[in-house]
């Protein structure tokens, strides 16, 4: 890990995923750390995606480099890259507008949930509706197989109707 990681951050971004969390296996912060990484966040209010971390390695010689170490679960990868690291790159690239770019769309059935942060749903969207896909959390591939976006969930018990306008994320 370490030497992957060292030569990973001769690049300008540096992404990597899984090992961020906070279990006895989560070696990457860690090891960032002794690198001279320095961590600017490591965890954020956001679901899925929670243990993701972010940092910066600065030199004098050159720009720093951006790293980016993502959950190992699949949708919080996604998640996370689609709300971090895309934006990182597209501002990179010079772009005047990096952020993710939300749409609002018209939910087609009543939707229930509770959530302790805001939630980053798989959904699909279809012109200006978009509908819910049953989703088992963040190691859930299969749902995300059949979406198209996610839709932003606020946190708390919520009782959606038909209808209800939602903020969406659209994705490839």
């Amino acid at each position: 890990l370490r030497s992957l990681i060292k030569e990973g951050l001769e690049a300008p971004v540096l992404v990597l995923s899984g090992g961020v969390s906070a279990g006895k296996r989560d070696l990457v912060p860690g090891v960032l750390e002794e690198q001279g990484v320095k961590g600017i966040f490591h965890k954020v209010r956001v679901k899925p995606g929670k243990p993701v971390f972010f940092g910066l390695l600065e030199r004098n010689d050159r720009p720093s480099t951006l790293v980016f170490g993502l959950p190992g679960n699949p949708v919080a990868s996604l998640v996370c890259f689609e709300l971090f690291v895309r934006p990182a790159i597209r501002r990179l690239m010079g772009h005047q507008s990096p952020k993710p770019e939300m749409i609002q769309a018209t939910l087609t059935h009543d939707h229930q949930y509770r959530t302790d942060r805001p939630t980053y749903h798989p959904a699909l969207i279809r012109g200006e509706e978009v509908e819910m896909i049953p989703w088992l959390g963040s190691p859930d591939l299969r749902a995300m197989s059949k979406a198209n976006a996610l839709a932003v969930l606020e946190s708390g018990e919520h009782q959606l109707k038909a209808g209800h306008r939602l903020s969406v994320l659209p994705h490839c």
